[in-house]
């Protein structure tokens, strides 16, 4: 395991809620989740204004998705330069483009828009994560990335409730506007974190030689890979899960629109219980058995779903595989932040969150037509029995490889 010593970390001793670093970032973060949550529901509306088209909405939210692809490249940069230069830059970025939708008056100019904004989170996302360990003590790194996991999971529910009372009451702009102005938040939260540069390995690299190094780093970390692996796979087999929802509780339970809303609405809140779980735990437990059974719990979650044959019992399933999905998140983020070297954190960070969106964008095409030709419990069974192999396949991998 590596130490946290040297890295300018806070006391283990020291209570979160007094380490000031870790509170203008939980602030900064909060405030910025609640704002993309929020533009997303207006960025939908100002497409379907523009277009009436629903194709024009899925082309919007790959153009969102498609910078990941250039994730590792995002990666390298969290490597070599001032981490908090990085993260400030993308959020002043981000707050100048979301505002350019405010403007936007074609499909052209908000799919170029919505890509940048992309790109400007592929960016920060691994650069914040590599940065952590800096901000926060050792004995509460499990806690605070809980707490940034619980915060999110909140804003996803909270933030498309507002977003929509925004647009009907005011009108998108409105949404764009308070979207720039959390980036702005984010930004002055941000700048005030001192944050020291990226430890390297060999000063004289290039960017291409960077780049290499961490995938052979990856390549040879035997708990890295398996963490990263097991990501990329669990998001290939839960979202499959998401084109079933609405067709679950509407077709196969005959819930109306509420039931739906209740659905993914008591799914986020299990997450947020499972984050609340892992604030409470703490580093009082062994992560890697606890990401098992985040990992086995949602499979089993999931299996439930399908097989429940009242709605009640298919909600009560969902909780429990939000609380499992929740403690799988935060201890995928620890894992990698206490076992992986201060100087690769940033490339292994964006080989996880370039897995995560290239498992979302399959997920999303295979569970589509899995709905369409099975139905939405098979979709659920299915997802279930392949998240099982994939925690399966992770255990056997663990037990094989060895560390160089």
């Amino acid at each position: 395991m590596v130490s946290l010593q040297g890295r300018g970390v806070d006391s283990t001793n020291d209570s979160l809620l007094k380490n000031t670093r870790f509170l203008r970032l939980w602030i900064g973060q909060g405030t910025s989740f609640l704002g993309d949550a929020v533009s997303m529901v207006a960025l939908v509306v100002l497409v379907v204004q523009i277009t009436g088209s629903a194709s024009a909405v899925g082309g919007a939210l790959v153009a969102r998705l498609l910078p990941t692809l250039a994730s590792p490249l995002a990666g390298v940069l969290a490597d070599r330069l001032d981490r908090r230069l990085v993260l400030v830059a993308s959020d002043l970025a981000r707050a100048v483009l979301v505002v350019g939708l405010v403007f936007a008056t074609n499909l052209a100019t908000i799919y170029v828009l919505v890509f940048l904004l992309g790109l400007g989170r592929t960016i920060f996302n691994p650069t914040v994560r590599a940065a952590f360990p800096s901000v926060v003590g050792g004995g509460d790194l499990t806690r605070a990335n809980a707490l940034i996991g619980g915060t999110f999971s909140v804003s996803e529910t909270a933030g498309p409730a507002l977003g929509g009372l925004l647009v009907a009451t005011v009108d998108v702009d409105a949404a764009f506007v308070l979207d720039a102005a959390t980036y702005l938040i984010s930004a002055a939260m941000l700048s005030l974190i001192p944050l020291p540069r990226p430890e390297r390995e060999e000063e004289e690299a290039g960017f291409g030689e960077d780049l290499r190094a961490g995938f052979a780093y990856l390549a040879r970390s035997r708990v890295p890979l398996a963490i990263v692996l097991g990501a990329f796979l669990t998001v290939l087999t839960i979202n499959i899960t998401i084109p079933a929802e609405i067709f679950l509780a509407k077709r196969t339970f005959d819930a109306d629109n509420a039931g739906y809303g209740l659905l993914v609405g008591l799914y986020g809140g299990g997450m947020v219980l499972g984050s609340a779980l892992m604030v409470a735990l703490g580093d009082r437990v062994r992560l890697l058995p606890l990401y098992f059974f985040g990992v086995f719990g949602m499979a089993l979650a999931l299996l439930g779903t399908g097989l429940s044959p009242t709605f009640g019992l298919a909600l009560g399933a969902l909780v429990v595989a939000g609380i499992a999905n929740g403690t799988e998140n935060v201890t995928t983020d620890t894992i990698l932040q206490k076992r992986v070297p201060e100087a690769f954190l940033g490339r292994v960070f964006s080989v996880r969150f370039l897995g995560f969106s290239v498992g979302e964008i399959l997920a999303y095409g295979m569970g589509g037509a899995i709905v369409e030709y099975s139905g939405a419990q098979f979709a659920y069974l299915l997802a279930g029995a392949a998240t099982a192999a994939a925690g399966l396949f992770i255990l056997v991998f663990l037990a094989i490889a060895s560390d160089p």
